[in-house]
């Protein structure tokens, strides 16, 4: 239950952020512009990835709060349009301190560029690992687009794999319904991938549908889309392709199928040891793609 309008955080910011020989990594420079700041000075982070945010896990921080003080002071800077701040991280702290009725928030000021703003938000949110797939994709791109990063450099920023980030940004691509049911949780990551083979959109669509219907899994997904788009060479393979195929070179296909997103075909002569991976891509971009991820360039 929200504590009345006039309350105020009940403790000194010495208390709110204690400092010990482990966490002496604060900053001078961050100490000297921590103060306490009026909520109702604060707006929100305009670059903020995370669009959805529990109603639930909001008021069990704020009860928290309520309880303890906040322990870690959100980020902001000053706002150069107008008056007040700009919140830069901590959308949840910030959030749960007006929904406990406190006037006022431990913060510290800083000053950033837009791109930094966005970019400090991506990783606070990745840290909580609390981001759905949709919204890490779109973070990914505004940063992309916002710095001008490749794939590459934008991977070693955030921490991730290069793969990862860029399996993520291709499901940008997939029609609005589909990404609608990855942000509600009623289709996977691993589940939406194999869809963006599909050359059209209304398929697309389809089969993800048919995917939270039946519940398939994400090989299921694989093969049934492998079957749309090769149905006589499937067709085929049903009495001498994987059946015949040693087990080994079967679970490598699918390793390189869901690290790459792409089909991958891998024949092996065993008199001689040789063989080939073959990558299948849907067109030219899925190419460059395929290609960066293999550390190739065009």
């Amino acid at each position: 239950m929200a504590l009345g309008k006039g309350k105020v955080l009940g403790r000194g910011l010495s208390n709110l952020i204690p400092v010990n020989e482990k966490n002496e990594e604060i900053a001078k420079d961050e100490l000297s512009g921590l103060r306490e700041i009026k909520v109702s000075e604060i707006q929100p982070n305009p670059h903020q990835p995370r669009k959805h945010f529990s109603g639930e896990a909001i008021q069990e921080l704020s009860i928290t709060i309520q309880q303890h003080g906040v322990i870690q002071p959100i980020v902001v800077q000053k706002n150069s349009a107008g008056p007040g701040f700009i919140l830069i991280s901590g959308e949840r702290r910030l959030r749960a301190c007006k929904l406990a009725g406190f006037m006022k928030i431990p913060a510290i000021v800083k000053e950033v560029s837009d791109a930094d703003m966005m970019e400090l938000a991506l990783i606070e949110n990745l840290q909580r690992e609390d981001l759905n797939a949709l919204e890490e994709a779109q973070a990914y791109q505004n940063l992309i687009d916002k710095r001008g990063l490749k794939i590459t450099d934008l991977a070693t920023r955030v921490g991730k794999n290069r793969s990862t980030v860029a399996n993520l940004i291709r499901l940008l691509g997939l029609p609005k319904q589909v990404q609608d049911w990855i942000k509600e949780g009623k289709i996977s990551e691993g589940q939406s991938r194999p869809l963006l083979s599909l050359p059209d959109p209304k398929k697309q669509v389809d089969v993800a549908n048919k995917v939270i219907t039946e519940n398939w899994t994400a090989r299921e997904v694989e093969n049934y889309v492998s079957n749309l788009l090769n149905p006589d060479k499937n067709n085929r393979n049903d009495s001498t392709g994987d059946k015949n195929k040693d087990a080994s070179i079967v679970k490598l296909e699918g390793k390189l199928r869901n690290k790459y997103s792409s089909k991958v075909e891998i024949t092996h002569n065993e008199a001689n040891g040789k063989g080939k991976i073959v990558f299948s891509y849907a067109n030219l971009s899925d190419m460059e793609r395929l290609l960066e991820l293999l550390g190739l360039k065009l």
